[in-house]
């Protein structure tokens, strides 16, 4: 036999060999990993965790429920997004593998309705105008074009377009972000409802905005904190710890001297703590109180 021919099939032979190794690997990986593994990868802030996450749902979504057709990547993010709210909702699902819960989870999942389209549209341009004419009438308007929940459809095309729209231009965001630090209430608002679309590091940066509101405007932060605490999934309480949390205030690196990285998160505890003791409205007490409680159980001694 011709020598480069023999080269050649042990080479086509070596790499079908790998071919298959990843797609057994692959699909050991979808019945393996369990849904507290996708859920971190789906809130990932790095673009490789959740493609990841994608794969592992479009590797078990294609053949079992779509024909064998690998979704595109907006309807992989709409399936993780689905599996993402799902998850938060029901806590237990999560030592789950990622194989069950698509196929638990997504069989059933609706597709976007025409009504769905426009109200996508509807939030677009309400968000162009606020970020064009940055106003409380119009933040106020934002806000009420927003969905007051994760809305489970598997076309996201006019989410994505939001979502770059807020985020994609962080000149956009900045707006935001300044109007909600100052103290806008309509502003915060918006922000607040937000989280129903926000995930990866655009969820990050927002969390981290609403933080920055505690410190110099704790009744507002309250106040909104309370009124959105049923008005948002997953609820805000799901993030508290987050909202909470004096490293997110963007000063401090985790790869600071572990000393001073430590003395920093004190400082900011204690900032935190005495702003939240500063309000004494009866109405806002329970919310208050439990957020003392979160932060005074923190260790960072």
């Amino acid at each position: 036999m011709n020598r480069g021919l023999v080269v050649t099939l042990i080479l086509v032979t070596s790499i079908l060999q790998v071919g298959f190794a990843q797609d057994t690997q692959s699909r050991q990986n979808s019945a393996n990993i369990t849904g507290a593994e996708l859920l971190r990868m789906l809130r990932s802030s790095s673009s490789g965790g959740v493609n990841q996450a994608s794969a592992l749902i479009g590797e078990v979504y294609a053949p079992k429920l779509n024909n064998g057709i690998i979704p595109d990547d907006e309807t992989l993010y709409g399936l993780g997004r689905i599996l993402m709210t799902y998850m938060i909702d029901h806590p237990a699902s999560q030592s789950r593998s990622v194989e069950e819960l698509v196929l638990e989870v997504l069989k059933n999942a609706p597709a976007q309705t025409e009504e769905l389209k426009a109200f996508w549209k509807n939030a677009y341009q309400a968000a162009k105008t606020y970020f064009s004419k940055p106003s409380p009438d119009n933040a106020e308007k934002f806000y009420k074009a927003l969905p007051d929940k994760r809305l489970p459809s598997l076309d996201f095309k006019g989410l994505v377009r939001l979502g770059d729209l807020i985020y994609g231009s962080y000149d956009n965001f900045s707006i935001l972000e300044k109007n909600m630090e100052e103290g806008e209430p309509s502003a915060v608002d918006v922000g607040f409802r937000l989280i129903n679309i926000a995930d990866g590091a655009f969820a990050e940066d927002l969390t981290d905005a609403l933080g920055k509101i505690l410190p110099r405007h704790p009744r507002l932060f309250l106040q909104k904190l309370l009124a959105h605490q049923g008005k948002t999934e997953p609820t805000v309480f799901y993030l508290l710890n987050d909202l909470l949390c004096p490293t997110a205030w963007g000063e401090i690196q985790e790869d600071e001297e572990e000393a001073e990285y430590k003395e920093l998160i004190k400082t900011r505890l204690k900032i935190c703590i005495k702003a939240l003791e500063s309000v004494g409205d009866p109405e806002l007490k329970e919310i208050r109180d439990k957020c003392l409680s979160i932060l005074k159980k923190r260790d960072w001694s």
